[in-house]
């Protein structure tokens, strides 16, 4: 592991989240794992990890996990852009990639999201646009990446 993959005043005893137990955070994790799929496959399928905390003033902790294990920080109180903020912090200090990216202004976007609205991946450059839902960022491929990854889905169903 390397220095980023945690804070050590959090860790006692990562686990994997029951995500049978937890449906929102599964759907989350599915959707950050299909932009993962689609603009940065090399980084393989997120898990999500928790860390409960022994301390009652110091909040349990999740965490987006790379398949090899690691991670970097956390958040408190998971929802879908919270769960991309911590997919994306993870690429970020990990890996040392800046993910995801927006097509149009080749700058990295950030995952928000309003009071019962889904998570979207946000670009920031002049007044800011909306490039797509959380989950959704295949279908900012250019037409050539997009139908390449459709035929590699096709081939990996059928």
């Amino acid at each position: 592991m390397s220095h980023f993959s945690y804070r050590w005043e959090f860790v006692r005893d990562p686990r994997p989240v029951d995500l049978a137990a937890r449906p929102d955070l599964a759907a989350a994790l599915d959707a950050v794992n299909r932009d993962l799929a689609a603009t940065l496959p090399e980084a393989g399928p997120m898990r999500l990890m928790w860390t409960p905390s022994d301390d009652a003033n110091i909040p349990d902790q999740y965490h987006a996990a790379l398949p090899d294990g690691r991670w970097h920080d956390g958040v408190q109180d998971p929802d879908a852009a919270r769960i991309a903020e911590a997919a994306q912090e993870t690429v970020q200090a990990v890996l040392w990639q800046v993910w995801p990216v927006c097509p149009e202004h080749r700058t990295g976007v950030h995952a928000d999201a309003g009071a019962d609205e889904p998570a979207v991946w946000w670009c920031r450059v002049g007044e800011g646009h909306e490039l797509c839902e959380v989950g959704e960022l295949a279908q900012t491929l250019p037409g050539k990446q997009r139908r390449a990854l459709r035929r590699k889905e096709r081939r990996r169903a059928g």
